[in-house]
C-alpha cells in the first residue's frame, strides 16, 4: 500500500539528473529533513526553495526517494534567504557582492524591487539598465510559471503538462486561460473539454458563455473522430453537446453557424444524414482521397498492356501457378485476371479463403516478366508476415511512403498529412497492399497521392474485420460504393477448413456454435471460467508456464494475450503487470506507473512522427513460419515515426540518460527518452483493438464480463483470426453466447463512398 502523500519545504542544492525534453528531474534537497525529490519538476534550478507534495517510494538502486506529485515555487522573505537565493546562481548577473549591496539597500522587499524596478536597482554600481533588466525578466519568469503551477495543479493538471503550456504559450499563459481557458482544449494535447471547463468555471465563466459552447462543439466533433467518424450529422452534434454542457440546443445553433461561417468547421448536404458537420482537415482529407481514387480509376494500366486480355492474363497466371505448384479454383483465377486487367481493384475475403495464394502467383507473374513490384502492409508485423508467405519483401506503408513528418500542430497530426506527400513516387508496376481494413483515411489519402496513375493497384483485406483505429472505414466504403472492381472469396481450401481455427471463424460470422476440441494437439480450446478474476488468473498460467513449459512456446515470440478491455482483473493493465513478473533489475525505468525493463514486450500506444530510428544493414528477423532469418531488403537505414500498434522489445536500458532501446518487429530500433516513455506500454497483453493486422503462433483470448459494446461477433471473429497455430478462448459458455447473437455492424458517420459516386468529387 502506497505511503499517504506528504508535503516537504527545502531549498535545491544539487541537481543530480535533468531531462530537458520533459522537465524530469533528480534533485537533492536540503530543508528540516535532507531528501532526494524526482519527477517532472521543470523549470526549478538549483537554489530555489520549493514546497514539494508527493509520497516516499524505494527505488531498487538509489534507495528512498520522494516522487513528486506537485509543487509550489516560494520566494523567500528573509534576509538571509534571499542572499542565499541570490548567491546561488539562479539569477544570473548576480553576485555575492551585488546580492550583498541590493539586500543592504531594499531589505526585505529586495526581490519585488529587482523584478518592479529595473530602472531603480540600474543605478547601483556595476548593475546599468540592460543588466537590471534581464535580472528583473528572469525573476518575472520564474513568478509567471509559479503562478502558473498554482493555477493548473489544483485542477489535476500534473507539472508535465503546466511545462508544456508554459513552452509553448510562454510567460503570457496564466493571463490566455484566464481569458479563455478553452484554448486549452482546443491547442494543447493531453487537455480535453471536461478539464478546460473545471478551470472556466473556477474562474467564473458563465455557462452559456459562446466561448465555452464553441469549445464544446469542437470537442465533440474531435471525440467523433477518436471514434471512427469522419462527420457527424448537425442534429447529432448539437444533441450531444447540449447534453456535454448542459444547455439548450437553441443556444447552441446560432454559436454552430457562427463556427461554419467563419470555417473553423464546415457544414455540407449529406444525402443519407441531411446536414452533416465536420473538422476541415477531416472533409479535405476524405474529399481529395476521393478524387484522387477517380483519377487513379480513370487511367488504365501503362505497362504489360496486353495483360488486360483474358486469354493471355490466362497463360501468364498458369505459367506462375505451375511454377508454383499451386492449383488455381475458378474464383482465385477469377480475381487474379481482374488483377491483371484493372489498374485499381480490392480482393476481399475470410480466413482460409486463398487470399495469399493469388498474392503469390499475382507477384510471381510480374516478378518472372521482369516487372517491378511492392508489397505493403499497416503494421510492421503484418508487413514481415507478408513478405514470410510471398518470399517478397514487404514494407509497412509508412516506411514504404517514407513520410517527412514535421511533428504535430494544432493538436492534430492529420494536419500533417493534408499537403503531405510522398518524397518519392512509388514506381512499380504492381502494388499489393494487405491488411486495408486497417487503413483509416488518412493514411489511404496519402497512399492515394504517392501512386503513379496507371500502376496496377491490389487492396486486400478481410471486410468482416473491426474497422481501422483511426478516423473512416476505407474498406467498407470502397465495397459500398461500387466504383472498384472487387471479388469477394468464399470458398475455404481443404487445408484450411483442416483447421479449427478457421473453421470457428466462419462459424462466428454465421452466428453459428462454435467447435472445440480439448485434446492436448488441438488448435483451438476452450477454457470455460464464470468470473473475471478467474479468467485472468487462467489466462496468465497458460501464457507464462502451461503453454512455454508444456508446448515449448516462446512467451515473448509465439505468445500473445488479447482481450476487450484495459481494466478489470481480465483487463491489459492486469495482465501486463502479472506476466511481466517482478522487476529484479537494478537497471529499470518508470513511466506512467509502469517500470520497464531489459527482455520487456512493450507496444507504441500513439503516433510519434519525430522519433528517430535505424536499422542494423546487417540484422536478421527470426521468419516464424519457416524457423529460418529474414533478411530487411530495400529498406532505409535510417528515419523517423513510430506508429499506434507497433510491438517490440527492450534490448538495453541506459540508467545513466534515463534512456532505453527498443527493436521493433521490423527491425528499427528507437531509444527512448522519458518524453517518448509516456507514450510505451507493455505488450504481454493488449486489446483486441491493438492487435489488427497481427497474425500469433499462438494467442489466449480472455473475455471478462464487460460493456456490451464490446461484446459483439466482430471483436470475437477479429481476435479469433489473430491465430495461426493455437488458440485458447478463456471465457463463461454465457458471454460466448451472448457474443454469436451480438452483430453490430459498425455504424461510422464516413462519406468517401458518397463522394467516390458524387461529381463533386472528380477532378
Amino acid at each position: 500500500m502506497p505511503d499517504a502523500e506528504i508535503t516537504l519545504k527545502g531549498q535545491v542544492e544539487e541537481i543530480i539528473f535533468e531531462n530537458e525534453a520533459n522537465g524530469y528531474k533528480v534533485l537533492a534537497v536540503s530543508g528540516d529533513e535532507d531528501f532526494i525529490a524526482v519527477g517532472k519538476l521543470p523549470a526549478i534550478s538549483l537554489g530555489e526553495l520549493i514546497e514539494f507534495s508527493g509520497e516516499w517510494v524505494e527505488h531498487p538502486s538509489y534507495g528512498r526517494q520522494l516522487n513528486v506529485q506537485t509543487f509550489r515555487p516560494i520566494l523567500p522573505d528573509s534576509e538571509d534567504a534571499i542572499y542565499h537565493y541570490l548567491c546561488s546562481g539562479l539569477i544570473k548577473g548576480i553576485g555575492p557582492r551585488t546580492a550583498a549591496r541590493l539586500i543592504s539597500l531594499y531589505g526585505p522587499k529586495t526581490l519585488e524591487v529587482l523584478r518592479d524596478e529595473p530602472a531603480k536597482v540600474a543605478k547601483i554600481k556595476g548593475v546599468g539598465l540592460r543588466k537590471a533588466q534581464r535580472i528583473a525578466a528572469q525573476i518575472a519568469e520564474k513568478l509567471e510559471y509559479q503562478d502558473l503551477v498554482l493555477m493548473l495543479t489544483p485542477h489535476g493538471i500534473g507539472t508535465g503538462l503546466v511545462f508544456r503550456i508554459f513552452r509553448e504559450w510562454g510567460a503570457g499563459a496564466a493571463a490566455r486561460i484566464r481569458e479563455n481557458p478553452y484554448d486549452l482544449a482546443d491547442e494543447i494535447d493531453g487537455i480535453g473539454f471536461l478539464t478546460a471547463d473545471k478551470i472556466a468555471r473556477a474562474l467564473g465563466l458563465s455557462a452559456a458563455d459562446p466561448a465555452r459552447l464553441a469549445s464544446g462543439l469542437q470537442f465533440q466533433l474531435s471525440q467523433a473522430v477518436y471514434a471512427g467518424h469522419t462527420y457527424l450529422p448537425r442534429l447529432n452534434l448539437l444533441t450531444a453537446t447540449a447534453e456535454l454542457v448542459s444547455q439548450p440546443v437553441h443556444l447552441l445553433e446560432p454559436v454552430l453557424d457562427e463556427m461554419t461561417a467563419d470555417t473553423r468547421l464546415i457544414a455540407f448536404d449529406v444525402p443519407k444524414d441531411g446536414a452533416g458537420i465536420a473538422l476541415p482537415i477531416y472533409y479535405q482529407i476524405e474529399k481529395s482521397a476521393a478524387r484522387r481514387l477517380n483519377v487513379l480509376l480513370d487511367i488504365p494500366p501503362t505497362r504489360y498492356i496486353d495483360w488486360q486480355d483474358e486469354p493471355t492474363a490466362k497463360r501468364i497466371l498458369s505459367e506462375s501457378g505451375q511454377a508454383l505448384d499451386l492449383e488455381l479454383a475458378p474464383e482465385q483465377e477469377q480475381a487474379l485476371i481482374m488483377a491483371l486487367a484493372q489498374s485499381f481493384c480490392v480482393l476481399t475475403g475470410g480466413p482460409g479463403t486463398g487470399k495469399t495464394t493469388i498474392i503469390r502467383v499475382l507477384t510471381d507473374s510480374f516478378k518472372r516478366h521482369g516487372g517491378r513490384v511492392l508489397l505493403a502492409a499497416p503494421t510492421g508485423r503484418a508487413a514481415r508476415r507478408l513478405s514470410e508467405l510471398t518470399g517478397c519483401p514487404a514494407q509497412t506503408l509508412h516506411r514504404l511512403l517514407a513520410l517527412p513528418f514535421a511533428g504535430q500542430t494544432q493538436n492534430d497530426p492529420a494536419l500533417n498529412w493534408l499537403t503531405l506527400q510522398s518524397e518519392t513516387p512509388l514506381n512499380c508496376d504492381l502494388l499489393v497492399v494487405d491488411e486495408v481494413s486497417m487503413l483509416d483515411i488518412v493514411l489511404f489519402r496519402s497512399l492515394l497521392e504517392a501512386i503513379v496513375p496507371g500502376t496496377r493497384v491490389l487492396l486486400v483485406g478481410d471486410a468482416d474485420q473491426l474497422p481501422a483505429i483511426g478516423p473512416g472505414q476505407v474498406l467498407a466504403n470502397l465495397l459500398e460504393s461500387g466504383a472498384l472492381p472487387t471479388v469477394r472469396l468464399t470458398k475455404i481450401f481443404r487445408q484450411s477448413h483442416e483447421s479449427l481455427i478457421v473453421r470457428n471463424a466462419h462459424h462466428i460470422l454465421n452466428g453459428d456454435r462454435l467447435e472445440t476440441d480439448q485434446s492436448f494437439d488441438s488448435t483451438f480450446i476452450f477454457v470455460a471460467k464464470e468470473d473475471a478474476e478467474a479468467m485472468g488468473l487462467a489466462a496468465i498460467r497458460l501464457a507464462s508456464q502451461i503453454l512455454p513449459q508444456q508446448y515449448g512456446f516462446d512467451p515473448h515470440r509465439d505468445i500473445q494475450v488479447l482481450t476487450p478491455s484495459h481494466k478489470g482483473p481480465a483487463g491489459t493493465v492486469a495482465l501486463n503487470h502479472a506476466l511481466q513478473g517482478k522487476v529484479l533489475e537494478a537497471q529499470a525505468l518508470m513511466a506512467h506507473g509502469v517500470w520497464f525493463q531489459t527482455g520487456d514486450k512493450v507496444m507504441q500506444m500513439r503516433n510519434q512522427y519525430e522519433l528517430e530510428w535505424t536499422v542494423d544493414p546487417d540484422l536478421n528477423l527470426p521468419n516464424e513460419r519457416s524457423g529460418s532469418t529474414t533478411t530487411l531488403e530495400n529498406a532505409a537505414s535510417q528515419g523517423k515515426g513510430v506508429f499506434n500498434g507497433e510491438v517490440g522489445l527492450i534490448t538495453a536500458i541506459d540508467d545513466d540518460d534515463d534512456e532505453l532501446t527498443v527493436l521493433f518487429d521490423d527491425g528499427r530500433r528507437v531509444i527512448y527518452d522519458r518524453a517518448a516513455l509516456e507514450d510505451l506500454d507493455l505488450a504481454y497483453a493488449v486489446t483486441v483493438h491493438k492487435s489488427q493486422g497481427s497474425e500469433y503462433p499462438v494467442v489466449v483470448l480472455v473475455i471478462p464480463p464487460t460493456a456490451p459494446r464490446l461484446l459483439t461477433r466482430n471483436l470475437l471473429y477479429t481476435a479469433v483470426t489473430r491465430a495461426r497455430q493455437k488458440l485458447l478462448l478463456v471465457t463463461s459458455k454465457r458471454i460466448l453466447h451472448a457474443m454469436l447473437g451480438n452483430w453490430q455492424k459498425t455504424d461510422r458517420f464516413t462519406l468517401l463512398d458518397e463522394w467516390l459516386s458524387a461529381t463533386t468529387a472528380k477532378p
